[in-house]
């Protein structure tokens, strides 16, 4: 299978991704779709779709809008180095990023998260 070109954040995610704009008073949508990203893999989320993924599948992101710098695509391999995932991975990513903010978005609901700070390593 080829790797994506575009990503794009389930309804479910593109909620939380709001919500955090709007709590955090940013602009830019796509840090919170990286965010989720990082949080993913902060949290040892597997990258395969379950219940955290979402649903039917609305914003998208170009690859080189989201992963400017090739980064994220590194963070993969060192990761999740299995050969499938590493081989796509920015299916890896899209599949990380959605997970992530619909698990940021449980953890804003139970108090877990409530601000910037909530999110560094103690």
């Amino acid at each position: 299978m080829a790797d994506l070109k575009n990503i794009a954040l389930t309804v479910e995610a593109e909620r939380v991704a709001k919500e955090l704009s709007i709590r955090f008073r940013a602009k830019d949508q796509a840090d919170f779709a990286r965010l989720g990203f990082a949080y993913a893999v902060r949290e040892g989320m597997s990258p395969v779709k379950d219940d955290y993924f979402g649903s039917t599948r609305i914003s998208n992101y170009n690859t080189s809008t989201i992963d400017v710098d090739g980064k994220m695509a590194e963070v993969v391999a060192i990761f999740y180095p299995d050969s499938e995932v590493s081989s796509e991975p920015y299916r890896t990513i899209e599949i990380l990023m959605n997970k992530g903010l619909v698990l940021l978005g449980v953890h804003l609901d139970q108090g877990i998260v409530g601000s910037i700070g909530d999110l560094m390593p103690e």
